[in-house]
């Protein structure tokens, strides 16, 4: 509700003191801090996570690298010898096929439990956001509405004292009878003393 709703001729119903105004303005300035702060450490927070994935990444790169260079080191061995070594060479196989899935799946599940924690976060942070959101909203309302009514409050006031017609008004009756009633007593003096 603004000051423009307020029709002219109703009083106002509350009023809210200067203090309560104060600790309004004082909690909704803690409020827009608070509400930095945790913009600025959820900034942090996503970073690091980031950094880990960086790092997840790196690791799952090594590892085919690695597996990689066993398969090039079986081909190889399998063209130096065909029929001597296989045993030896299918084993090595295995071992790097083993290696590489051990690997793959020890990354994907810390990066599925990373992910699930970064959206649990983003959800928590967007509920905590609402909350401050609504909160603040609720906060500068509040104070705006006090605002407004007591301004309302403030020109009914002045506008009922006394109206731009009445000081016109004033001023015509009052400067003609002057001037008169000086006059007279100019003439009376002037011609009777």
């Amino acid at each position: 509700m603004s000051w423009k709703d307020v029709p002219e001729t109703q009083d106002s119903t509350k009023q809210i003191p200067e203090t309560q105004i104060q600790t309004d303005l004082t909690a909704l300035n803690q409020t827009l801090k608070e509400i930095r702060n945790y913009q600025g450490t959820q900034i942090q927070l996503q970073s690091k996570q980031q950094i880990e994935l960086t790092e997840q990444l790196a690791q799952i790169t090594q590892t085919s690298q690695k597996v990689n260079q066993a398969f090039q080191q079986t081909l190889n061995n399998l063209e130096n010898s065909r029929e001597t070594n296989k045993e030896q060479l299918v084993a090595t196989l295995k071992d790097a096929q083993n290696h590489f899935n051990e690997q793959t799946k020890t990354v994907n599940q810390r990066t599925i439990a990373e992910l699930q924690k970064i959206n649990s976060v983003q959800q928590d942070n967007n509920n905590t956001l609402k909350t401050l959101n609504d909160s603040l909203n609720q906060t500068v309302q509040g104070t705006m509405d006090q605002v407004a009514n007591r301004l309302s409050t403030e020109i009914d006031r002045t506008h009922k004292n006394m109206s731009w017609y009445e000081i016109k008004n004033y001023l015509y009756a009052v400067v003609p009878t002057g001037l008169l009633s000086g006059l007279v007593f100019w003439l009376l003096t002037h011609f009777f003393a």
